[in-house]
């Protein structure tokens, strides 16, 4: 580590998408088995959706951190707001991309609505548990050496 708790956005993005891309495989022998099983085509597709939206916000979250950087030291301040839009501007398309995404798993027969769901929420709880888990212990190695 770096000395600082939380993860670059790259690595926690390449983190996500691999372990994302790890459940989705593990889901492949239950497709095999069962190929017309729509609530794991469902996880599937959500999966494929999440990590699509991740992208976004990834690439959203880069553009945010040029713009910042490219900001006089002066007007920092004034940008905050500034950074406030361009970031709900981003936040609208990929809320649209998930409410598109449900809308026609709803209308398609052989995708369970069920299944999007919990796929596209896999890449938000991967990236939550795997940041807690590196703070845990960043902060847990910081206490054993505090203690020495």
């Amino acid at each position: 580590m770096s000395g600082t708790p939380i993860r670059d956005i790259d690595l926690q993005y390449a983190r996500t998408t691999r372990i994302t891309a790890l459940i989705a495989a593990l889901t492949l022998p239950g497709l095999v088995l069962s190929p017309k099983d729509p609530l794991i085509l469902g996880f599937i597709v959500g999966s494929v959706a999440g990590i699509v939206n991740c992208y976004f916000l990834v690439k959203r979250m880069r553009m945010l951190v040029e713009m910042i950087m490219q900001m006089r030291p002066d007007r920092r301040q004034a940008g905050r707001k500034q950074a406030k839009m361009f970031m709900r501007a981003g936040f609208y398309p990929r809320m649209g991309m998930i409410i598109a995404v449900i809308y026609l798993a709803g209308r398609i027969d052989f995708i369970n609505v069920y299944g999007v769901g919990a796929g596209l929420l896999v890449p938000t709880l991967i990236t939550v548990v795997d940041a807690n888990v590196a703070l845990y212990r960043y902060f847990a190695a910081r206490n054993a050496v505090d203690k020495i």
